[in-house]
């Protein structure tokens, strides 16, 4: 068939280490964010914002590039990077959900009503259907925003925005190419 090309790669570092020890470091700065927004009179209205998009994106290429740096030769495939940045993803993902559920039930705790204002908002806004099917729709988002809701979600969020910004920064990082395996 030709259309799936088969590479060969070594794994040259002990990513599974990366993974827990800049997962971690990177759900920490991430609630850092979040906490010095709260302060700084910037409280979230939604579980996943840009601020967190940017601090995930530089998280992960810093800690990437620092993990290049401790290879030998800094020898790093496309792959290594991604499964790396995945699993940063994954635990980030983990610590900052738990961190939202302690944010929005002990240091804000109005963060679920703005967020279904902030919701409300764009239905009242964007809504192109009957006037009804509005409010049902409102009255939904009121039923379900919860404290535990917005964490899961945020949690979630963070682990699908990853995916992307590991293959973002897997492109940046990587410094060898994958050799083709020669069909036999």
């Amino acid at each position: 068939m030709g259309l799936i090309k088969r590479y060969e790669s070594e794994i040259y570092g002990n990513y599974k280490k990366g993974w827990l020890l800049y997962g971690l470091y990177t759900g920490l700065i991430m609630s850092f964010s979040v906490l010095l927004r709260y302060f700084l009179t910037y409280p979230m209205d939604t579980p996943s914002t840009w601020i967190d998009n940017i601090v995930l994106f530089l998280c992960m290429f810093i800690f990437t590039y620092l993990y290049r740096k401790k290879l030998y030769m800094g020898n790093i495939f496309f792959k290594e990077v991604y499964i790396l940045n995945l699993g940063i993803g994954v635990v980030a993902g983990v610590i900052y959900g738990l961190f939202i559920w302690y944010y929005g039930s002990s240091v804000d705790t109005e963060l679920v009503q703005r967020y279904v204002e902030n919701q409300e908002y764009i239905y009242i806004n964007n809504w192109e259907g009957t006037d009804e099917d509005m409010k049902a729709r409102i009255d939904e988002i009121k039923s379900m925003a919860s404290v535990q809701y917005l964490s899961i979600m945020g949690g979630i969020l963070t682990m699908v925005t990853s995916l992307m910004i590991a293959f973002i920064v897997g492109l940046l990082l990587r410094t060898q190419k994958n050799v083709v395996r020669q069909k036999r």
